[in-house]
């Protein structure tokens, strides 16, 4: 099963990244919980490891008044 994610954020303000990407964080971490982890095997990558990496993204993002909200 092919899988491509292309994230692609020009002239968008910090936090409406860090919303996105925490969005894509949450969508994928909700199909992993549906799906299971035979998933990960049929797309050759961890679908926990991209949630990790989606939610890392969105913490980066994030101002530091949000981080106070979200740590």
């Amino acid at each position: 099963m092919p899988l491509s994610i292309t994230l692609t954020v020009t002239s968008s303000p910090p936090s409406s990244t860090a919303q996105i990407a925490q969005r894509i964080a949450d969508d994928m971490a909700h199909l992993h919980h549906r799906l299971g982890d035979g998933v990960s095997d049929e797309l050759g990558i961890s679908i926990s490891y991209l949630v990790e990496q989606f939610a890392l993204l969105a913490a980066a993002y994030r101002s530091p008044a949000e981080r106070e909200k979200h740590p």
